[in-house]
């Protein structure tokens, strides 16, 4: 230890000290080449499945964050341009070819495609979408990359450790949150696990061993031992090797089971950063940088603005600490209403499916019509969009405006909608009597969403919601009979993650 440490031996000053310390770049390098493979791989499967186009460039209407509502696809072939600069941009980042002009311009792009849909909102795009912006920081070209080779930059094979301990910041949080999200009476009653579980047919002769209670109650504790668990296993040494092959497990397994797309595969690149970060030498066997320790006084004498960026980094941590806290400033269960579900890493805690119908009501003539929604989204959208009151809200408030484009008359939106969670029996997810048109967006209280009152049943509720709409004899509104019909011609198949978020 330092000298000039042992006479200044507060917390701060050794939390800075630790900071700053010197560590071998490897292991971050071989993370950024991970990422930047994984992300190529990832744009060249949307384009190639078409979801590029089904997503964002067939549908009319895109339900968009409150206060982004400015961000818009592009038009024409605009988004297979975006995608297709993605995935050089994501080459450039696993090459190290202009690093920090490749960092920010990915990190830019996938932001607006994150921006632009809150449908396809993901947990694991919302990690990503951090990851990108943390990237930008972090200077991780001067190892293993071209930029180091063709010396546009100063060769280094050290770090400082904030920017190990940054991304490992990150890679805790779904692990930490996921297993706080999972203290949930419906998780220890086995839902939706039992749900998930006894939809599975491709297994038909290990069903029954998956669906018994038994293998039911070991996966209730397990996952929640799992995710609060992991993190302190894996920054322990002694049981980081261990834990290392439970993560590697875990994700296979839901690799297997859910089909959640890139998630499994980058928690396994990503879980590797809480080895030693010499551990890629150790493989390839190359030479070891010489790491000297960090003096007192070198790091003593930062600059003010070196000084404010670790408070802003500071904060940032802290703030992401809270976020996940903030639905408890709403009432009711946000896996419900969900008010401050998204950003949160509750994950994989429910099966939530609604049938929604709109009813329109000429202000002006009283006339009462209901609307074909597949004029305007497709069924992805719709699918997530009527379990959300948000999304119910944003799309009430687009009806009124194209009513009002077509007609110029002003038109009342009324929504009813039929919810099941975790299997209950179907109920009002929204006040029906509420005129949604003239509800504002925001981040206040919602008291036209409907308390949840039906308790979890033991069996979980079988009847087709859809068949409600059988009683319903209001005649559908005419007043877009001329307009552009959706886009596409056929159905979108949502990956599973998305009946689960």
């Amino acid at each position: 230890m330092d000298d000039s440490l042992k006479s200044d031996p507060s917390g701060v000053t050794r939390v800075i000290h630790s900071a700053l310390a010197p560590i071998d770049a490897a292991s971050l390098a071989v993370f950024r080449i991970g990422f930047g493979l994984m992300m190529a791989w990832w744009c060249f499967d949307e384009l190639r499945t078409g979801r590029v186009h089904d997503l964002y460039i067939a549908p009319r209407f895109h339900f968009t964050y409150y206060l982004f509502d400015f961000v818009r696809p592009w038009p024409g072939a605009g988004m297979t341009v975006h995608f297709v600069a993605l995935l050089w941009l994501a080459l450039c980042i696993a090459a190290g070819f202009l690093y920090r002009a490749a960092t920010i311009l990915f990190a830019l792009g996938f932001t607006f495609f994150f921006l632009l849909d809150r449908t396809n909102y993901q947990n694991h795009y919302y990690l990503l979408t951090l990851i990108s912006w943390t990237l930008v920081l972090l200077p991780l070209n001067r190892c293993a990359s071209l930029d180091a080779f063709t010396k546009q930059l100063r060769r280094s094979d050290v770090v400082p450790a904030w920017c190990l301990w940054l991304l490992r910041f990150h890679i805790a949080l779904p692990y930490f949150f996921g297993g706080v999200a999972k203290l949930h009476p419906d998780w220890f009653a086995g839902e939706p696990l039992r749900t998930h579980l006894s939809s599975m047919n491709w297994l038909p002769l290990l069903k029954p061993l998956f669906t018994s209670e038994a293998t039911i109650g070991i996966l209730i504790w397990g996952g929640l031992l799992f995710d609060l668990a992991i993190v302190p296993l894996l920054v322990w040494r002694r049981t980081r090797v261990v834990a290392y092959v439970m993560c590697v497990g875990f994700h296979l397994a839901n690799s297997l089971l859910f089909n959640i797309h890139v998630f499994p595969w980058f928690m396994i690149l990503a879980t590797t950063l809480f080895f030693e970060p010499a551990w890629p030498r150790r493989l390839w066997g190359g030479p070891h940088p010489v790491v000297e320790p960090l003096k007192y006084r070198e790091w003593q004498s930062l600059p003010r603005l070196s000084r404010l960026g670790g408070i802003c980094l500071a904060v940032y941590c802290l703030a992401h600490v809270a976020l996940p806290f903030r639905h408890y400033l709403y009432p009711g269960d946000s896996m419900w209403t969900e008010q401050g579900h998204h950003f949160s890493w509750r994950m994989m805690l429910r099966t939530k499916d609604s049938a929604l119908r709109y009813y329109l009501t000429d202000a002006e003539t009283g006339a009462i019509g209901s609307v074909d929604l597949r004029q305007f989204v497709n069924p992805e959208q719709l699918s997530k969009s009527s379990r959300d009151p948000e999304m119910i809200l944003h799309l009430a408030h687009y009806l009124a405006q194209e009513f009002r484009q077509s007609t110029g008359r002003n038109v009342e939106v009324r929504a009813l909608v039929l919810t099941t969670l975790n299997g209950r029996k179907p109920e009002l997810l929204i006040d029906p009597n509420v005129d949604l048109a003239k509800e504002p967006r925001g981040f206040y209280e919602r008291r036209w969403i409907m308390p949840q009152r039906e308790p979890l049943r033991s069996v979980a509720w079988s009847v087709p919601m859809q068949q409600w709409e059988r009683f319903v004899e209001i005649p559908p509104m005419t007043f877009l009979e001329n307009k552009q019909t959706a886009r596409t011609s056929s159905p979108i198949r949502p990956r599973s993650e998305a009946r689960v978020f």
